[in-house]
């Protein structure tokens, strides 16, 4: 059957698709069937392709990028599709594997209610996915099916470089890492509450140490968020001060009423290789890759975010590494000055820092002069991560 469509989608000729366009925050670039109205998406949806004419159910064709905090191999990911499919009473039609843009890459053909659908995910990485889907009436699979095959044949991923700017910025951040030591007096263990919505769901403890130059550093955090949702995380790494040496051994569990995840990693970065050995809901991976000078596994980068405010106000920029990752991501991280800030309902003196990761997501932290963390998480955020003593952090 395949083999007949790949037939069909030879004979297309290119006058069929459109121009190529591009998305250079999401880094990726596609031809959509020519002629088809295109709706700019909202959230997740990137851009929506409609079938033009006067037709009573015009053909759809959605491309959305998904940035997931579960990691998700593929394997997990058409497991979740078939089970999605059963629970909504969809009739599959065909599934298949390929690749796309140099990635590996599901397709599953359904029927659902009164319309064909066509779903194609491109797997960038375990926290990355692109999702090409379509949909129209069944009547009409014979023309649309091979002309969305041919869009997907085009999709492209372009990662964004560093500008000018931020190769500069990139050279001085790296240089003032190179340099720099942990202060003594953050070494030791630390405690905080998470909050959400202004509730208290949970407690993280950090510890930081130094022995013969190497810090080793701990992370445990566990968070109840009700109707049964549990997530634990132990961390526990290393590194040298100019980190050229790294090493990161990741458990968490994330259990609620619809499913359970379980994740493990070991992460080790040295002498310009990476190699992770990975858990993920019962798929085992492992990979080796060059990595670039500079690159810091994300929870390093964390312990070491207080040598850039010893930098002094301005801006800088991290290359982060996810351990369930193969692809770094740029941090932009502009510091703020000493200011005093209303915490809790007293003024304190902090220095506010706002990160960009991935050149999109804004995370805001608030130090203390020490350049202890005080606070993760802006004033109009649910999310907010806060210090406190081991008492506070514990009590139920």
């Amino acid at each position: 059957m395949w083999r007949a469509w790949g037939i069909i989608l030879l004979a297309l000729s290119p006058q069929d698709l459109g121009s190529r366009i591009t998305s250079p925050d999401h880094e990726f670039a596609i031809r959509p069937p020519a002629g088809w109205v295109r709706h700019i998406g909202t959230g997740l949806v990137l851009a929506k392709f409609i079938q033009p004419g006067e037709l009573k159910t015009p053909a759809e064709f959605v491309v959305s990028h998904l940035q997931s905090l579960n990691p998700t191999p593929l394997e997990v990911f058409k497991r979740q599709t078939r089970e999605m499919l059963k629970e909504k009473g969809s009739k599959p039609l065909d599934e298949k594997e390929l690749t796309i843009a140099g990635k590996p890459a599901y397709r599953v053909m359904y029927s659902s209610g009164d319309l064909t659908l066509l779903k194609t995910c491109v797997h960038r990485g375990n926290l990355d996915f692109y999702l090409l889907d379509a949909a129209f009436p069944p009547d009409q699979t014979e023309k649309i099916k091979p002309l969305i095959e041919a869009s997907v044949a085009t999709f492209e991923i372009i990662p964004m470089p560093l500008t000018a700017e931020e190769k500069l910025l990139d050279a001085r951040t790296t240089a003032l890492i190179k340099a720099s030591k942990i202060e003594p007096s953050l070494l030791g263990e630390r405690w905080f509450t998470v909050n959400v919505s202004g509730r208290k769901v949970g407690h993280m403890r950090y510890k930081l140490s130094e022995s013969e130059g190497v810090y080793a550093f701990e992370t445990d955090v566990r968070s109840e968020l009700g109707e049964g949702s549990v997530d634990t995380s132990t961390v526990r790494g290393s590194y040298a001060p100019d980190g050229r040496v790294q090493k990161v051994d990741i458990d968490e569990s994330r259990v609620n009423s619809k499913q359970k995840w379980s994740l493990r990693c070991s992460a080790a970065l040295q002498g310009g290789q990476a190699k992770m050995i990975r858990e993920l809901n019962g798929v085992k991976e492992e990979r080796s890759f060059a990595v670039e000078d500079g690159v810091l596994l994300s929870d390093v980068a964390e312990c070491m975010r207080p040598i850039l405010i010893a930098g002094g106000r301005g801006s800088y920029l991290l290359k982060t590494l996810s351990p369930y990752a193969e692809e770094w991501k740029v941090e932009m991280v502009d510091v703020g000055g000493l200011e005093t800030l209303e915490f809790d309902g007293k003024p304190q003196p902090c220095i506010l820092v706002q990160a960009y990761v991935g050149r999109r997501k804004n995370l805001t932290y608030f130090y203390a002069p020490d350049r202890s963390v005080i606070r993760v998480g802006g004033y109009r955020e649910k999310l907010v991560i806060r210090q406190a003593t081991k008492e506070e952090a514990l009590k139920q």
